[in-house]
């Protein structure tokens, strides 16, 4: 699947859409009662589906670990979907598929299951963070 082809199943399914880049897609949704940013990344073999940032991991270095060990049993728990910490200290939720299997139903899947867990869990990562 070709970016253009992910983008018209996001607008297909309601999405608003921006294109950032030959490999980039930038959207977003309002859950825990606020707007989120969710970036679409192509590489050479995979999609990412992204909210960026779901946090921010605290500039304390124990705080930022006690964070950290709360993401690492968030991803036993989900499925489909994993936290992670880019370089700027920002926690990512996303979700990978191999693009030669993606199909529009995935991309569907991907937004849902994201959505659906920043609803979830923003809340308690956020108040963890603020500590």
């Amino acid at each position: 699947m070709k970016l253009e082809e992910i983008k018209a199943c996001l607008e297909g399914e309601g999405w608003p859409v921006e294109l950032l880049s030959d490999t980039t897609l930038r959207s977003g949704f309002q859950a825990s009662a606020r707007s989120f940013l969710l970036f679409v990344h192509l590489e050479a073999t995979y999609v990412t589906f992204a909210v960026i940032p779901f946090v921010r991991l605290p500039a304390e270095a124990e705080a930022a670990d006690d964070v950290a060990r709360q993401l690492l049993r968030l991803n036993r728990e989900i499925n489909m979907a994993k936290f992670s910490v880019d370089e700027d200290g920002d926690v990512v939720l996303s979700v990978e598929y191999r693009l030669e299997d993606l199909d529009p139903s995935e991309v569907r899947d991907a937004v849902d299951v994201l959505s659906l867990y920043t609803e979830k869990y923003h809340a308690e990562v956020k108040q963890l963070a603020a500590l």
